[in-house]
């Protein structure tokens, strides 16, 4: 489980459904992991693909967390 520790994603706007990660690319970084993602959506609207790109810093303490 995810949670962010800060708002530092804004919540995707739109009809979109979850569809898959797409080259998750992990790097340790000290205690924390830098991880560069693509999210690809399905948009239910236009029946259209959309791909988010996502860089995040994730440090875990109980569950992983968000923290840039």
């Amino acid at each position: 489980m995810v949670i962010t520790q800060n708002p530092t994603l804004a919540p995707v706007s739109g009809d979109y459904v979850f569809s898959e990660l797409v080259n998750p690319v992990f790097t340790k970084d000290g205690d924390n992991l830098k991880v560069s993602v693509s999210v690809k959506y399905l948009d239910n609207k236009s029946k259209m693909t959309q791909i988010s790109q996502y860089e995040l810093v994730l440090h875990k303490d109980d569950n992983w967390k968000i923290v840039e």
